[in-house]
């Protein structure tokens, strides 16, 4: 999109979100704050709208996403999180009886924020396991050992300085001349 810095984190965000709704494998991208999770999760939605809607060829071949939001806060109940995903799981049997080409995906923004003494996010487990849905969170913090092994975590570190000087640019606007 015009004005955002495609930077390698970036693009390995984009493809692992593409691939875990594709294939419905949970996962879970963690890094600091202004890593581009929660962004590149939004220019997937952009880009993945279906044969119909899509501008991409590479696109068009894809399922479109339905996404179902969960913002992960300290007054996050597991009731809510549950309810989010029965209304996706519901959703996705309605475009599966259809023959729709459609994924739905919840997608759990600031995933670490939840209270971790009330285990919270422990309603996950039986979503993560049985898959009926596509799920992508970010995080700045990694999950328990219980919920980060059924799912892909990619753990982000400090962005390089190329990465910055990629950011800088895009921020100005400019385009950064490759040499």
């Amino acid at each position: 999109p015009q004005g955002v810095a495609i930077n390698q984190a970036v693009r390995e965000h984009i493809f692992s979100i593409v691939v875990s709704i594709v294939t419905r494998t949970p996962l879970c991208i963690i890094g600091v704050p202004g890593q581009s999770k929660t962004l590149s999760f939004q220019i997937v939605l952009q880009n993945l709208q279906g044969s119909q809607l899509s501008v991409k060829s590479f696109c068009k071949r894809l399922p479109a996403v339905d996404p179902f939001f969960c913002l992960g806060s300290k007054y996050s109940r597991s009731e809510d999180i549950a309810s989010v995903f029965e209304r996706a799981i519901k959703r996705e049997q309605q475009y599966e009886q259809n023959r729709m080409n459609t994924r739905c995906v919840v997608f759990l923004d600031e995933a670490s924020l939840p209270d971790e003494k009330k285990m919270i996010l422990k309603v996950l487990h039986p979503y993560l396991d049985d898959c009926k849905v596509a799920f992508v969170a970010v995080a700045n913090k990694a999950f328990d050992a219980a919920n980060a092994n059924r799912m892909i975590c990619i753990y982000r570190s400090l962005p390089s300085k190329e990465d910055q000087k990629i950011l800088a640019y895009g921020c100005l606007g400019l385009q950064l001349q490759q040499r």
